[in-house]
């Protein structure tokens, strides 16, 4: 049997990016970057000491909870936009 490893710290500051940014894309429903550009536009200086492997997996969770939408570009990089069919309460 193999038991996982759960991260509370990492877990934690996950949550909290991913308020910030469902609270962002409430009040910009047309907004859209790449997550670096999320990481040093969306978020309050000190999110959490938030970098590239938190900022993608709060990302990847809300693309899977439908809040975000995934595009690949031309050049590679992704960008993540607001999903205008999805829009419920970001404190919910």
């Amino acid at each position: 049997m193999r038991l996982a490893f759960v991260d509370h710290a990492d877990t934690s500051c996950r949550s909290r990016l991913c308020t910030i940014i469902k609270r962002h894309i409430a009040k910009h429903p047309l907004a859209a970057d790449t997550a670096q550009g999320i990481l040093a536009s969306w978020l309050p200086q000190g999110s959490c000491d938030a970098g590239a492997e938190h900022i993608e997996s709060a990302l990847g969770q809300l693309v899977a909870e439908g809040w975000l939408r995934r595009h690949t570009l031309p050049d590679g990089r992704v960008l993540y936009a607001a999903n205008p069919l999805n829009h419920p309460d970001p404190d919910g």
